[in-house]
């Protein structure tokens, strides 16, 4: 027999991999300007406002831009979520295939790189510990033949 429950008020794990872009900003079209965006994930993201102009429940339409270049136009959304620390979090709605593949594509590129950097630190920390650990007279050194030759 298999039981399946739930806790209420239980946090949820997250759908999906959140990656920070830097320079990543949503341009919403109904508040005519952007806002930088804290993290994003293929189904939705965060962005950041001072201004408190969202509101739950409401559904919007935006642009990415990253370093002020369009990324992905037109883009579906709903608020899902507004912090009080001026922190919205949006889902996406009803994007085309393409709009999935380039925004899946971006958060791959961002994993990939978060994995190549914590690659490079553990093994430089493996390095550090290594020479750290090795005594001084550990060190390999050539001792002269007894004829006097190297």
């Amino acid at each position: 027999m298999e039981f399946d429950f739930t806790i209420e008020g239980e946090e949820r794990p997250r759908r999906a991999f959140r990656a920070r872009v830097v320079g990543l900003d949503a341009r919403v079209h109904a508040h005519d300007r952007a806002y930088p965006v804290k993290d994003v994930s293929a189904t939705g993201l965060a962005l950041l406002d001072e201004t408190s102009s969202f509101r739950q429940g409401e559904s919007l339409v935006l642009d990415l831009e990253i370093h002020h270049r369009p990324f992905l136009r037109d883009m579906p959304v709903k608020v899902v979520r507004v912090l009080g620390e001026g922190v919205v979090g949006l889902d996406f709605s009803g994007l085309d295939r393409r709009m999935e593949q380039r925004l899946d594509k971006l958060v791959l590129e961002v994993q990939k790189r978060l994995i190549d950097l914590r690659k490079a630190r553990e093994l430089a920390a493996k390095q550090a510990a290594e020479t750290r650990d090795k005594q001084p007279g550990d060190q390999e050194t050539a001792l002269p033949s007894k004829d006097g030759n190297p």
